[in-house]
Formats: structure tokens, sequence, C-alpha cells
């Protein structure tokens, strides 16, 4: 009897287990085939001599032009040849470059500087991150609201502090919301819960959203369970409903890749199988900033 209990577990386990994925990593080039490898230009190029997909990495030195090197944000050009840049603040010469450079702002001066008051800047150049709002053609500090003021739903918006912001209640009040680790934070605010992009309101909670809350097959493609993590979704023609994908046998060579969040494969015996070897995105490197662009450009 046991024996049976465990059995039958084990095949509800199987049978109800869904496909998750992480969009912070991708497959290792060299798993990849050729039409995969050219969806992952930002880590990997086919390399024709020995048909295979490498990962490759750019730095400025491999930039032998001008155009190429000025489109590198760490990258400049100096004398004839690209070179590693540290951009400072004193680097941003125009409003535009000073923008481009973390933690610098352009002031009324017209120097590109480190915040200093909201007052310093010109309407169109209002650090909106320094908590700054451009109104009636200056740049001010923002000015925080009090959520218990606003009586409809229409007025209930704003921040009323670095941390929080106004939301409209169930009891129909406006409350200070702070921040939303989790849909069950959002149990006492309907409507915020319904337009989180990631939760659902049902019944009288907020619940994560589920492959199955999707009513059409466009729709029916993945949901966030973490930070970066994902869990698949299939679509039943028959039925007309999305569900948990069990496996990835709906997905075929052209969306296996890129419907995993790349953390899947197209197979030799052509069907849709997980990578052995999985690689963080590198977010910060020219590979990724550059991208398709750079790559095209030094092999044409």
């Amino acid at each position: 009897m046991l024996r049976q209990v465990l059995i039958s577990l084990c095949l509800i386990g199987l049978t109800t287990a869904a496909v998750t994925v992480d969009a912070s990593q991708h497959c290792d080039c060299t798993e990849l085939n050729q039409a995969d490898c050219a969806l992952a230009l930002a880590w990997c190029l086919w390399n024709t001599s020995d048909a295979e997909c490498q990962a490759y990495s750019l730095t400025c030195e491999d930039l032998t032009s001008q155009t190429l090197c000025d489109a590198a944000d760490s990258c400049k050009w100096n004398s004839g040849t690209c070179e590693e840049w540290d951009p400072s603040c004193s680097d941003g010469t125009t409003a535009a470059l000073c923008n481009d450079i973390d933690e610098c702002y352009w002031n009324k001066s017209n120097a590109c500087a480190s915040f200093s008051s909201c007052a310093d800047y010109a309407a169109d150049n209002c650090p909106a991150d320094q908590w700054c709002t451009a109104s009636s053609g200056t740049c001010a500090a923002y000015t925080f609201v009090t959520c218990s003021s606003f009586t409809t739903a229409a007025t209930c918006m704003g921040a009323d502090s670095k941390t929080s912001s106004c939301a409209w209640a169930n009891d129909n009040t406006c409350k200070s919301l702070g921040a939303v680790s989790a849909c069950s934070d959002l149990n006492n605010f309907t409507s915020r819960c319904n337009s989180s992009g990631s939760c659902v309101y049902e019944g009288t909670a907020c619940r994560a959203e589920k492959c199955s809350d999707a009513t059409t097959e466009i729709g029916c493609n993945a949901i966030e369970t973490g930070d970066t993590t994902y869990s698949l979704c299939t679509w039943s023609s028959t039925s007309g409903t999305c569900a948990d994908a069990a496996d990835t046998s709906a997905l075929t060579k052209d969306n296996c890749y890129s419907r995993t969040f790349r953390n899947y494969k197209w197979s030799s015996d052509n069907k849709c199988v997980a990578c052995d070897d999985l690689v963080d995105n590198d977010d910060t490197s020219n590979s990724v900033i550059l991208g398709a662009f750079v790559l095209l450009a030094l092999i044409a």
C-alpha cells in the first residue's frame, strides 16, 4: 500500500512539474547550432572555418574605427586608437555627453558636475532621479504629498516619501504603500494588484499570476516567478486554454531558444532540450552593449 502511494505521488509530481528558466543566464556558446548562435550575438559568434559557435569578448583595442569606438560607452578614440575610458563629469562637455555619465548632471552654468540642488538646473535638464521635478519652466524639489488628503481614486497619486507612494485601497481610501516584494503585499489594493503585471486579484487576495490566467495564445508564454526566473506556459488549441508547460515538446527550432530565455537549444535530433551548461549574462560588458552592431561591422 505504501509503495502504491509513493508511486502515485511521484507520478503526480511528474505530471505537474513546470519548466522553469533563468533569464540571467544563457547557453554556453559551444552548444548552439548556427541558427541559435545567430540569436546570441551579445555573447556568441559563428566560426565558419570550424563550423561551430564560439564565445567572444571585445575590448576597446579591438575596435579599429572611430565610429565603432564611439558606440561603446567605456571606450574613447584617441590619436587613431580606441582606448578604455572611465569618464568623469569633467568629460561631459555637452548636455548630451553629460547625461550619459553616471552621477553627472548638466547645470545652469553649462557645466557637467555632481548633483547640487534642484534649483541649479534648467527645466529641460531637471534630474528626476534626484527627486527634482520640472514645473512652470523651472526645476524644483519634488513636493511629497499626504495620501490621506486625497478622496478619490483619480486623485490618489504621487509619492509621500522616497520609499512609498499613494495607492487606492479596497476600503475606498488613499493609503501609503511601500515597496512591494510579494503579491500578498497588495491584498488591500485590488487596482494596484491587477495593474502590477505579475499579480492577479482573486476573491479577497492578491496572488501570483498563473499560466491559466492567459486567455489568448499570444499571451500564453511565461510567468514571472522571481527576479530573473520564469515558468513556461503552453497553449492548447483543442481546449483554448493556457497551462503550465510540463516539457518543451511544443516548441520548434524557430522559437526554442528565444521562448526559453536562452536556456534551451535545438538539438541535432530535432528536440528542444536544456543546455548542459549555462553562463551568467555579463550585462556590463562591451560585448552586450555593442551587440550585433559591432560584430556585423567587424566582419563586414
